[in-house]
């Protein structure tokens, strides 16, 4: 192919006044059919292959509680020691959720999110629950809870003093996932209600019984990706690779037409564009991790 073919697929033609062949209204739209197909096709693939695409991430539990208590260290509330039998719960409640395939405060058979408390022989006075999904990171976990007033209520009460985390990756809804639990708690010596903080709020009463001294542990068990392909990772630098160069071959038009003085730009061009910009923003949108509840 010519040298000047290529050039003009990439440039405005000076002489016949047209747009780079690659920024014309049906590129354009063929651009936004690419973009929603490949959005269709990341949606598939859990069904067809489930685990083959991941949102695991790095979440180390240590930082949860470093972040945690960073938190509530700057409200002025007092530090949440961990505990090994709300850690315990902490991470049934994760593998109960993988099992039953539901990711909610209480499950499907109505399994409530204190039952996996009293499982382990926790005498609460209060206990709460936090629930987070996909995030890449401990503090982008903590962060998402301490910016949503609900979960911040849990995070900061002055009710709690121990605390158990868990992050576990499985697979949900066919995707390699990572659940993180986190559950406060503080023993009793009179009846109280346990409350749950999130979109579903749920309290039971229990009878007084003898308070029982739990002991505590540290834990620091990292949390990665069992499979290679980050379907949040990935569809990221897919689609800011090809914004980029969409991008770029636009504003290589606008100066080089502006130099030239070889075309006005139309509406119908500039709606293409915004069309296009919105498919991509769809995608990473729909895609992106990061959900509390």
């Amino acid at each position: 192919m010519p040298l000047t073919r290529i050039k003009h697929h990439l440039l405005p033609h000076p002489i016949h006044k047209k747009r780079a062949t690659l920024l014309r209204s049906k590129a354009v739209l063929f651009y936004t059919l690419v973009v929603l197909t490949f959005l269709t096709f990341v949606k598939q693939i859990p069904t067809v292959l489930p685990g083959v695409l991941s949102y695991a991430s790095n979440i180390t539990v240590a930082d949860l509680l470093k972040y945690t208590n960073s938190k509530r260290a700057t409200a002025g509330v007092e530090q949440l020691t961990v505990n090994a039998k709300l850690t315990s719960a902490a991470k049934t409640k994760a593998d109960y959720m993988f099992k039953h395939n539901y990711w909610a405060h209480v499950a499907p058979d109505g399994t409530d999110p204190w039952s996996f408390i009293i499982d382990q022989d926790y005498d609460y006075l209060y206990a709460g629950e936090n629930l987070a999904k996909n995030f890449n990171g401990s503090k982008e976990v903590v962060e998402a809870w301490y910016k949503s007033p609900t979960h911040r209520e849990n995070l900061l009460s002055d009710k709690y003093t121990d605390v158990g985390f868990a992050a576990v990756n499985g697979i949900l809804d066919g995707y390699e996932t990572t659940l993180v639990v986190q559950m406060f708690g503080k023993t009793r010596t009179a009846p109280a209600q346990v409350e749950v903080k999130g979109t579903d709020q749920n309290t039971v009463t229990r009878p007084a019984e003898t308070t029982q001294t739990v002991p505590n542990v540290h834990i620091s068990t990292p949390v990665t990706a069992l499979h290679p392909i980050n379907v949040y990772s990935t569809t990221k630098l897919v689609l800011v690779s090809f914004a980029s160069v969409i991008f770029a071959l636009f504003a290589l038009d606008v100066w080089y037409s502006k130099k030239h003085a070889i075309l006005k730009f139309t509406g119908h061009s500039f709606a293409h564009m915004v069309f296009l910009i919105f498919a991509i923003s769809a995608v990473y949108f729909s895609l992106g991790p990061g959900r509390l509840i």
